[in-house]
């Protein structure tokens, strides 16, 4: 039965507030022709998640029933937010009734397995609302969509696969920040599907050949929104760079398709809108060697604060790891010298440096603690000044005590 989108979008329209809520959306499915279930939730200052879950009814009226009471603002905030995604789901077509989730996940076969692309997304949000956002349900999930994608190729519905892939890539969490009283939390749901995306990435790039001639512009927006989520495609870079730098056509028609809608870094004009996925990309396809370094830097600039910000910041540390694999521990020292932050040594301490880099490291510093007693003459930068000769002067004890002989 056809939703009447009107009375959703009266509700929205009669309820205008500049108000933003502390929850945020987890999962939500149908229920009934016009009943849906949804789950809320946010973190509190000690990160322990509080659930709220609203169950919304349109009929002749939009009405709700919460499962804790909140004040009415707040309602309010998650109902409309609740509606504008079942109004954006509508717009895409689906095949799978809401009444056969749980048989469809557990008797899954190939007789079945054809679903339109949105189908897929709404079988996960149920499994999301009913299993909860771990790796356990994004196993089980994979198990049902990685051999589904395998059968959409295999009979050359390439446009079903994409959209299929894209859709995914547009409901996943990529960030969302929560406060805490020292430190922040990185909400990440992304981190369960990695494995999965480089298998996925994989399959496109096995007929690769394929999808460029069939559906271009599709495959292109695959890759801008990967773009555009910096942190998630640097993670699984190994595969996701393989792909698009495989094949000369394929990347060049990417670059000149992408050009205009990213701005490219560039190591001597700092621009904080630039996009460091598509820069990496552009500079290794240009072989531009300065300036793909300084892309790496810079991502490298944000890994570490990231760690000193996030309580969670275990990805962020594989991530840095990964660029000392691929470029050495020379690319910490760089980032040192035009930083001079001495947090860095906190992420990769020193006594985890090759041991010919010492006297290196122990001469950056040195000079680094010059350049900071220096501007402690300076009113503006003195007690920035004397933190980091605070920290220097530790580093350099902790590491280097024969120069204080």
């Amino acid at each position: 039965m056809p939703l009447n989108i009107d009375i959703m979008q009266e509700f929205i329209d009669n309820h205008k507030s500049q108000y933003i809520g502390k929850y945020r959306y987890h999962s939500g499915y149908r229920v009934e022709d016009e009943v849906f279930k949804n789950h809320y939730y946010m973190l509190d200052e000690n990160f322990r998640q509080i659930d709220i879950y609203v169950e919304i009814h349109c009929h002749q009226k939009i009405t709700y029933i919460f499962s804790e009471d909140l004040h009415e603002q707040e309602k309010i905030f998650i109902v409309k937010d609740a509606l504008k995604r079942i109004i954006e789901k509508c717009k895409h077509k689906s095949t799978l009734h809401y009444s056969l989730y749980e048989q469809y996940i557990k008797n899954i076969s190939k007789e079945h397995m054809f679903l339109e692309p949105m189908d897929y997304c709404d079988i996960l949000n149920y499994m999301k609302y009913h299993k909860g956002i771990n790796q356990q349900t994004m196993d089980e999930y994979y198990q049902i969509f990685i051999p589904c994608l395998e059968m959409l190729v295999e009979k050359k519905k390439y446009k079903k696969f994409i959209d299929s892939v894209q859709y995914l890539l547009d409901t996943i969490l990529y960030k969302y920040e929560w406060n805490g009283t020292n430190l922040k939390y990185l909400d990440t749901e992304y981190q369960y599907h990695l494995y999965y995306i480089r298998e996925i990435i994989r399959l496109v790039y096995q007929y690769l050949d394929k999808f460029y001639k069939n559906v271009p512009d599709e495959l292109f927006q695959i890759i801008e929104i990967l773009c555009k989520n910096e942190r998630f495609s640097f993670a699984i870079m190994t595969d996701f760079g393989s792909l698009v730098l495989s094949h000369f056509k394929v990347t060049n028609s990417l670059i000149n398709a992408l050009k205009e809608k990213f701005i490219l870094t560039d190591k001597d004009n700092y621009n904080e809108d630039a996009n460091l996925v598509f820069s990496y990309i552009y500079y290794i396809f240009h072989n531009d060697y300065s300036q793909y370094y300084a892309v790496i830097i810079r991502m490298l600039r944000e890994v570490i604060t990231n760690m000193l910000t996030f309580a969670n910041h275990d990805l962020d540390l594989a991530l840095g790891n990964s660029f000392v694999r691929t470029e050495g521990y020379q690319i910490i020292l760089d980032l040192f010298h035009e930083d001079y932050n001495t947090f860095i040594f906190t992420c990769f301490p020193i006594d985890s440096f090759p041991k010919e880099m010492r006297s290196d490291i122990q001469d950056e510093l040195i000079t680094a603690i010059q350049y900071f007693a220096a501007r402690m003459d300076n009113d503006k930068y003195r007690l920035s000044s004397f933190e980091q000769v605070t920290n220097i002067n530790r580093l350099l004890m902790d590491n280097f005590k024969e120069w204080y002989k």
